[in-house]
């Protein structure tokens, strides 16, 4: 892992991190110049609230690609939409410094639809449609699965 700072952060330290405060959004957006009237965007996200602004420019120092931008009057994000950065160094790292909670699997999700998109699929329907499926039950979808699955009788 070159491009990962580890004079910043420890690297098990970032991945807990995310673990609690990482995002991995998979966003669908009516776009007219779009064969199919839809683009796809995958965002690695962690929002704070912008008292921690410092820490959000350490993680763009940490691994050497992204942005910090503001998310709102109150709160600053690091994200990392690059598709090539995602694979090159997103990926990797949470290979070496895997998650230990149920946001794994919205990452195995997100690194999912990675791939349909580097093979071409979401410019086809039956691909956009697949994407569509995994993205509703990531993230909040997944946790309302599971409020409905503990209703259950």
């Amino acid at each position: 892992m070159k491009h990962i700072n580890t004079n910043i952060f420890h690297p098990a330290w970032v991945t807990g991190f995310i673990d609690g405060e990482g995002t991995f959004a998979v966003a669908i957006q009516r776009n007219s110049t779009m064969a199919l009237g839809y683009q796809v965007q995958l965002q690695f996200v962690i929002t704070q609230h912008i008292r921690d602004a410092a820490l959000m420019v350490k993680f763009l120092e940490f691994f050497n690609c992204g942005t910090v931008v503001n998310d709102g009057p109150t709160k600053k994000q690091f994200r990392i939409r690059d598709f090539n950065k995602l694979e090159t160094i997103l990926f990797p790292f949470l290979d070496a410094y895997p998650l230990q909670t149920q946001k794994a699997l919205d990452a195995n999700d997100f690194r999912l639809v990675h791939t349909m998109m580097k093979d071409k699929l979401h410019l086809t329907q039956a691909g956009l449609d697949s994407i569509r499926t995994i993205a509703s039950g990531m993230n909040r979808g997944r946790m309302s699965e599971y409020a409905s699955l503990r209703k259950s009788p």
